[in-house]
């Protein structure tokens, strides 16, 4: 009988510095730059306006400045293949003006590029994945992802999955001879540094007293930020957190020897390597209240011991990083990143007679938005880090913006306040570029006639409904998240074209 394999994981604990682990001396060949672009959630709508953005971006030439892309959901479904695809530059694709938007180009998706997967029939292949016996619950949702978002660029198969791990160089001489020979997918470059960001869920059985926390994946690290001593609804009691693991280490078990707070430990691996998948599925399982919990990602995470006990190691459940961070933005405030762009890639418009001086009803603007500001939530009730002041300013700004008919774009610089449950500490200050998604009239003014024709189109007749805020499910009938070739061309241009005219407050905000 052969032995099981013993795999050597790269282990690190929080420490009193409150540094991430890429920002400690000597992990990293080079430092992360200390700027970050924020990627809200939101499904296909979101992965769309994401790629636009990311076209943004690199057609300004500002993306060698960006220490992280931090992602959340449909978002990651974006981040995570430009990050890791061999030739992303060639499938990310340009940003099309407004008055070169034809309809026969708006019809049109090239099926190599990044925007290809909005296309397909995700729903589909979900309910295939669900339906087959030979496939656990727990998977088929980050295999119905990883098929979709991933395979089409090689980072996926499911007969020969392998890990992922950080770019080829760099790494500090420490670290680079235990890591870098390993096969695994690996970030194209250095910079930006992706991050993204997930729910990990405890325990598993759904309840009010059911705990939701930060849970993070780089290619670096997969782990849960702070430790915290958790008790659920039975008094039952658990230590989680405060503990990141090289993702070849994930899901093993321990070998025997004893743990250490940082450094290389033996870990009997498991059967099947934590893939890109995983983390993409696991960001991006969208909450429901009729799905069996037993149908979500699953991954055993593991908390480094106290001194009087054992190595704990839970198959832990996972869902949307929405469900405690829907901007991706509150990582960042943790690392204490003092620049950041942050597209917040809403299914909600923001509507102009809100009167910004109280806090707002349904529908009025993002729900998200106000408790960073100290509006009290049910969904979101951890999240206040930024002075209720500074939404007045942010919201007036945008609609200031929305009126004359321009990219919704509020440069700020905004006091940072303590916030104990994220481990952010607060007294210093955050430049944020916010960049709303909304409908423009500049650019709606610049469109051929056709084009403009179609966006004037009754609602419920209209091919393009809801337009930029398409809905984050069933957009489409007879369709879970499929987005047409029209539809995606026209998100991505208006969301491209947004950041271009947006170019001095995001080149700003960078510096």
């Amino acid at each position: 009988m052969s032995l099981p394999s013993v795999v050597r994981a790269r282990v690190w604990t929080d420490d009193d510095s409150g540094r991430a682990p890429e920002q400690r001396d000597g992990v990293l060949r080079a430092p992360v730059p200390p700027t970050a672009v924020c990627f809200s959630g939101g499904g296909m709508r979101s992965m769309v306006a994401t790629v636009g953005q990311l076209r943004g971006l690199a057609a300004l030439g500002v993306l060698d400045r960006v220490g992280y892309l931090s992602s959340v959901s449909g978002s990651a479904w974006a981040t995570v293949p430009f990050a890791f695809a061999p030739d992303r530059a060639a499938r990310l694709g340009a940003v099309t003006l407004p008055h070169q938007l034809t309809l026969e180009h708006l019809g049109h998706v090239d099926p190599c590029s990044l925007l290809a997967p909005v296309t397909s029939r995700f729903g589909d292949r979900l309910a295939a994945l669900d339906a087959d016996p030979t496939v656990p619950p727990d998977q088929a949702w980050c295999r119905a992802v990883g098929e979709t978002f991933l395979k089409p660029y090689g980072l996926y198969d499911v007969a020969h999955p392998v890990t992922f791990g950080p770019a080829m160089g760099s790494l500090g001489p420490t670290l680079a001879g235990g890591v870098e020979t390993a096969a695994c997918h690996r970030p194209v470059t250095a910079r930006p540094f992706p991050v993204v960001h997930a729910t990990l869920n405890w325990p598993e059985a759904r309840s009010p007293g059911q705990h939701h926390l930060p849970f993070e994946y780089t290619p670096l690290y997969v782990g849960a930020p702070g430790r915290r001593e958790l008790v659920d609804p039975t008094g039952a009691t658990r230590t989680v957190g405060g503990t990141y693991v090289e993702p070849r280490g994930v899901n093993g078990e321990p070998s025997g020897r004893a743990d250490v707070a940082d450094g290389r430990v033996d870990m009997v691996a498991a059967a099947t390597p934590f893939t890109l998948a995983d983390l993409l599925g696991s960001s991006s399982a969208l909450t429901t209240s009729d799905r069996d919990v037993a149908g979500y990602p699953h991954a055993r995470y593991r908390t480094a011991p106290a001194a009087e006990s054992g190595p704990h190691t839970v198959n832990d459940l996972f869902t949307d990083g929405g469900d405690v961070d829907a901007h991706a933005l509150l990582g960042m405030l943790r690392r204490r990143i003092p620049a950041i762009v942050l597209f917040l890639n809403s299914v909600w418009p923001l509507a102009l007679d809100y009167d910004h001086a109280v806090w707002p009803e349904p529908g009025e603007i993002d729900p998200a938005l106000p408790p960073l500001f100290g509006r009290p939530s049910a969904r979101w009730p951890h999240n206040h880090v930024f002075p209720r002041t500074a939404y007045r300013e942010i919201v007036d700004a945008w609609q200031r913006a929305k009126n004359a008919g321009r990219p919704l774009v509020a440069l700020a610089r905004l006091p940072v306040l303590t916030n104990r449950w994220w481990g952010i500490e607060g007294g210093w200050d955050v430049s944020v570029c916010w960049v709303y998604n909304d409908l423009a009239r500049d650019w709606e003014s610049r469109l051929p006639t056709a084009v403009r024709q179609l966006l004037a189109a009754d609602e419920a007749d209209s091919l393009v409904a809801r337009f930029p805020h398409y809905r984050t499910v069933g957009q489409n009938p007879g369709s879970l998240t499929r987005l047409t070739p029209l539809q995606a061309n026209l998100l991505a241009d208006l969301t491209g074209w947004g950041v271009l005219e947006s170019a001095h407050a995001v080149r700003d905000a960078l510096e």
